[in-house]
Order: structure tokens, then C-alpha cells, then sequence
């Protein structure tokens, strides 16, 4: 609030909740043309947070966008700030962002809305990270010039360059056309996305309008040097140079140059001449020892893992939670005999800890109920939580004990760090209610990764894994990448795996899906239902797999998608189960079969196809499709 405040050589670390690290606002006359500057700090990361508002920066907001700043941020080192698409967002006008770096870093400095801001003497360093963006441009009158973007790999809203697409008579909050843009001397340096007409859809049908690109340099080895989706008149290159290893023709507007390296700043950085990319001049990007506060150095400290094994036998399960508070992290709960473990309360996971079987045993530790009252789940995962689970079971009931709503499930008090869940060769099942679940997130939590291989489920009245609590339709969703490989789903009434991210927000990754070598047996034959439901699930792969009597009241696999979305099913075969639907009909692939499986031995756990020439040729890394648990 207010006018010409500073805010200088703080180091400001990882915000776990929603909302942006720094906001200028502009509510006010009082804080409008307000020529605050924010320099010299050290931006030391930020976590995916799996919704919007996890920018680092916002300047402005939509509402008062039409009015200028004046804001400076200038000489500050961004590094692994991940939050969200937007590292910078800039809502408002006649901002300058200069002689930055952002350091591997998922996103952008994003011109979202304003007019009239320069972007100008900034390092975007990629080092070959996914995700890693540059600048994305929309609405009228921006200048970017001498900035290097150098191994960016982030495509669509993280392009290394972005010029978006408009949405005609747009409404404050949405996309402007992007009009009298001029972007020069930048240097661009094996970066895979140069876009101009990104996000164009039925919405943004407003092609950019005198983009003038000129003087810039383009390092490559790809096949073009730009993409422009929309290809009509309103971009104009000229003077623009090209190098790259391979017979690239250079497009209008470019010519072919060499060129040679030169170290600015500890960074080399390709040179041909003054007419082409950054100025030949001292340029001076933020450095780390130069930002932050510089009485603090920030030091990682080293994660010290025990790896102490201690053993647990039938008889001592209702002990678990007082024998879990005396681990540290990495430490391992063995399981030391097979047999029924009688829990009478939550099992609650706040470290990083292994709870697995020992091995040689003929048979899983089955962990069971033998409390009257129901539990809300076997193990809860709260805060801080990091959990892998080998080799056990999971009875949802037992004798005329109270239920069990869920295997594994996130908790449902306040947690701001992600956790991650790995599964292996695990069994659950019996869980009674259409309620229940295997595996469950709760609302406002949010996995980083959700790995389960050699895992069967079977006997399931609810989903299996349940990954849909946020309902709100804003963007949120609750695990970032999901892996299920090898494993089986048998009699299932819900869903077999249910991910949602509702929506339309365009601010996250996420999710990631990999489902991989995995049979479907008998799987939610509803009406409508789904065997596997993926709404808004913004990456799938769904290979090796065999759907068999699954999804015959609605689908096998539902999508709803986005039109840029990366979707892949392949190498499948569905037979006697419902249809593949997605809402632009381009998720599938060539080796798509409706062949009786024939199981080869079901009573085993083995749910692989018994050879079949006309598959097995066929399939993506010459394996059998379906799942096998008693490899």
C-alpha cells in the first residue's frame, strides 16, 4: 500500500499455502502510480501448490488492471519457484522487470493484464528442467528486449516466449489482444517453445496485431525456429538471426549466422554481432550472493535417515502409535509374522517411515479392526508424512468388529506440506460401503506423488483410489503425479482410480497419471459409472492394460479434458466393457483390442493375457497386457 516503498535484500523461502509471497496492491487512489521497488531479494523456491494463487509475485489485480503501477522489480534471484504457471504476475501497468534470474524455475513472468510493462535485462536458466518458462505476453503495448533465455523446456503458458491469443470483447479478467508489442535484442538459447496465438481455442480466437520481433538470436537444433498457431498477418519479423547444427532453412525474417561463445556474468552466452540478440554492453543479471539479506545464508541441512528396523508381532498392534512416536525418519516398522494384526485406533504417519512385511513369510500381516466403533482409516497420513508400504493387507472388515472407511487416506486437519505415498505389493479389500475407499485424499491435501505397483483390489463396495475430494471446480486438485503400475482391480462397484481436477483454471501441471501393465476385472458396471474417471487430468498415460467386464453401464475410461491436455491410451484391450469417452475424441491410440483375455492363471493374481500372437507383436515393449501379482 501506499507510494515509492521498498522492499530490499530480504531472503523470503518456500510459502506451503494458497495465496502469493508478495502482493502490491492497488486499491486505492493512494496506492496507484505508486513507483515502489522490490530489489536485490532472494526468492528461495516455492512447492507446486496444486491450485492458483501460488505465484511468487502479483502485481495488481484484474479489477484495477486498467491503472499503472510504476512498480520496479529489479536485481532479484528467483530460484526453484514453483508454484504455479505465474513466478511474476503483473495485473497491472507500466511496470519494469529488469536484470532478474530466475533459476529453474516452473514458470513465467507473465504480462497477465496492463498495459505498457517492460520486461529488459533479465537471465531465464532453464539447465534442460521441465516446465521451465520465460515470458508470456498478453494485452497491448509491452516492450521485451535484451533478456536471454537460455535451455528452457516449458511449452504452452511456459514457453520460453508466449504471445497469447485474445478473447474478443474481453471481459477484465480475461485474455486482451495482445496489440503493439515489441520484443528485440533478446537471445534465445536451446530453448524448445517460441509461441505466438498460445491458448488459442473457441474462446481466444484473437490472433496478435503488430507484434513487431526483431534483432533477436535464436540458438537451435530443433526443426523450426518459432511456432505461430495462428499464421495470419499481425507479426512482423525482421532482422532477426538464426544458428543452429542442422539444415534449417531460416523462415522470412531471420538469416543463418555463427556464432561464438562468450562468458557474461559466469554465463556463456552465444555471440554473433550487435545486430543480433542481447546488447553488447555490461550486463549485469541478479546474482545469489548479491540478493537476499546478507546477514542470513540459508544452509540445507542434511536429512540425517536412521534406517532402524523395528519388528512388530499380531500381538503388539494395538502398541503401534506409541512405538511410532519413539522413530525417526527413515525408519522401518517390520512386520515379523504373518497373521492378523488387531489395530483399535488410527495408525497417524507424521515422519518419513517404512512399514513393511518381513520377508519369507507364506502369507501378508493383515491389519484389521478389532475395535467396536468404526475407523475413519488404518493409517492416516498428517502433516510432515512420508509413507511405503511393502508387502501387507488391509480388511476393511472384520468378524463383527466396526468397518474400516479407508486403507491409507490423507488426514483431514491442516497440512501445508506435500506428502508422498509408495505402495508394493499390498492387498485391500472388503471394504462394505459405497463410501469407502483403498486409498483416499481429503479435501485441502495434496500428494506429490502417489506410487502403488504389484497391488491388488478386490472386493470393494466404494473406489478404489479415491483422488476427488476438492469439488469446488477452481483448479484444485489432490496428488501432483500418480504412477499404478502392475496391478489388479477385481469387483469393484465404484471406480477403480478416480482423479479429479475440476475447472478451468490454467494455472497448474498437473495431475500426471501413468497407468501402466494393469488388469480391470468386473469394475464398476453402474449406469454412468466409470471404471476409471479422470476429469480434468491435464496428463494420462494408460498403457499394457486389459479392461475385462468393466464400465459396461457407462465407460472403461472417462475423460474431460482440455484441448491441451496430453492424453494416451494404447496398447489396451477392452473386452466386454464400456467405451473410452473423452470429450475430443483424440485420447486413442493404434493397438486397441477387443479380445477375450483368457486369463492366464486369475486364481494366482496372474491376470495377463495367455499368448496371443496378434498382442504380443504388438505391444508396447513386447510385453503380455495385464497385470501379474505373483511375479
Amino acid at each position: 500500500m501506499g507510494k515509492h516503498n521498498r522492499i530490499d535484500h530480504c531472503t523470503i523461502g518456500n510459502k506451503m499455502n494458497a495465496g502469493p509471497t508478495l502482493i502490491v496492491e492497488l486499491n486505492d487512489e493512494r496506492s496507484q502510480e505508486n513507483y515502489h521497488s522490490i530489489d536485490h531479494n532472494y526468492f528461495n523456491g516455492r512447492q507446486r501448490l496444486g491450485s492458483n494463487g501460488g505465484e511468487t509475485m502479483r502485481i495488481g489485480v484484474s479489477r484495477y488492471s486498467l491503472t499503472a503501477s510504476r512498480t520496479m522489480i529489479k536485481d532479484n534471484y528467483f530460484e526453484h519457484c514453483n508454484g504455479e504457471v505465474e513466478i511474476v504476475s503483473i495485473k497491472s501497468g507500466e511496470n519494469e522487470v529488469s536484470s532478474n534470474t530466475f533459476y529453474e524455475c516452473e514458470g513465467s513472468v507473465v504480462l497477465r493484464h496492463g498495459s505498457k510493462n517492460v520486461v529488459n535485462g533479465n537471465l531465464f536458466l532453464g539447465n534442460g528442467k521441465s516446465f521451465t518458462g520465460g515470458v508470456r505476453i498478453i494485452n497491448p503495448g509491452h516492450k521485451v528486449f535484451d533478456n536471454v533465455f537460455k535451455d528452457l523446456k516449458g511449452s504452452a503458458f511456459r514457453a520460453a516466449l508466449a504471445v497469447m491469443n485474445g478473447v474478443p470483447n474481453s471481459a477484465i479478467n480475461r485474455y486482451y489482444q495482445v496489440k503493439d508489442a515489441t520484443i528485440y535484442h533478446n537471445t534465445f538459447i536451446d530453448c524448445d517453445h517460441i509461441d505466438f496465438g498460445t491458448g488459442k481455442d473457441a474462446e481466444r480466437t484473437l490472433a496478435p496485431e503488430n507484434v513487431q520481433f526483431k534483432h533477436n538470436l535464436v540458438v537451435t537444433t530443433a526443426d523450426a525456429v518459432y511456432t505461430d498457431y495462428n499464421r495470419q498477418a499481425g507479426l512482423v519479423f525482421s532482422g532477426n538471426a538464426v544458428s543452429t547444427t542442422n539444415k534449417l532453412n531460416p523462415p522470412q525474417g531471420f538469416e543463418s549466422v555463427k556464432v561464438k561463445n562468450k562468458t557474461i556474468n559466469g554465463i556463456g552466452i552465444p555471440i554473433s554481432n550487435k545486430t543480433f540478440g542481447i546488447a553488447q554492453t555490461e550486463i549485469k543479471w541478479a546474482e545469489k550472493k548479491n540478493a537476499g539479506a546478507s546477514w542470513f545464508k540459508p544452509n540445507a541441512a542434511a536429512r540425517t535417515l536412521k534406517n532402524r528396523k523395528v519388528s512388530i508381532k499380531p500381538a503388539d498392534a494395538e502398541s503401534i502409535n506409541q512405538l511410532l512416536a519413539g522413530l525417526q525418519n527413515g525408519d522401518t516398522i517390520l512386520f515379523s509374522q504373518s497373521g492378523n494384526y488387531k489395530v483399535k485406533e488410527e495408525i497417524i504417519i507424521k515422519k518419513e517411515l517404512v512399514l513393511m512385511a518381513a520377508k519369507g513369510l507364506k502369507e501378508k500381516p493383515v491389519l484389521v479392526n478389532a475395535a467396536t466403533d468404526p475407523l475413519a482409516a488404518f493409517i492416516t497420513i498428517e502433516n510432515g508424512g512420508k509413507l511405503w508400504v511393502d508387502g501387507l493387507a488391509f480388511s476393511g472388515t472384520f468378524e463383527s468388529f466396526g468397518d474400516v472407511q479407508a486403507g491409507i487416506k490423507s488426514t483431514t486437519k491442516p497440512m501445508n506440506k506435500h506428502y508422498n505415498l509408495n505402495i508394493s505389493n499390498c492387498r485391500f479389500y472388503n471394504f462394505s460401503e459405497s463410501t469407502f475407499s483403498a486409498i483416499k485424499a481429503t479435501k485441502s491435501t495434496f500428494a506429490d506423488s502417489i506410487i502403488i505397483k504389484n497391488t491388488l483390489f478386490d472386493n470393494i463396495s466404494g473406489t478404489a483410489i479415491d483422488f476427488s475430494a476438492e469439488k469446488e471446480d477452481k483448479g484444485i486438485y489432490n496428488a501432483e503425479h500418480m504412477l499404478i503400475e502392475n496391478c489388479v482391480f477385481s469387483n469393484i462397484l465404484g471406480s477403480a482410480i478416480n482423479l479429479y481436477r475440476g475447472g478451468n483454471d490454467e494455472s497448474t501441471l498437473g495431475p500426471f497419471l501413468t497407468i501402466n501393465q494393469c488388469s480391470f476385472n468386473n469394475v464398476d458396471n453402474r449406469e454412468k459409472g466409470a471404471a476409471v474417471r479422470l476429469i480434468g487430468v491435464q496428463r494420462a498415460t494408460i498403457f499394457n492394460s486389459i479392461f475385462y467386464k468393466s464400465g459396461q453401464g457407462g465407460s472403461s475410461i472417462k475423460f474431460e479434458e482440455y484441448l491441451a491436455d496430453d492424453l494416451n491410451v494404447n496398447y489396451c484391450n477392452f473386452y466386454q466393457s464400456g467405451k473410452v469417452s473423452s470429450t475430443y475424441g483424440k485420447v486413442m491410440g493404434k493397438q486397441i483390442y477387443n479380445i477375450d483375455p483368457d486369463f492366464a492363471h486369475a486364481s494366482v493374481n496372474d491376470f495377463t493375457m495367455k499368448t496371443n500372437d496378434t498382442i504380443k507383436n504388438n505391444t508396447r515393449n513386447k510385453n503380455y497386457l495385464g497385470a501379474n501379482l505373483n511375479r
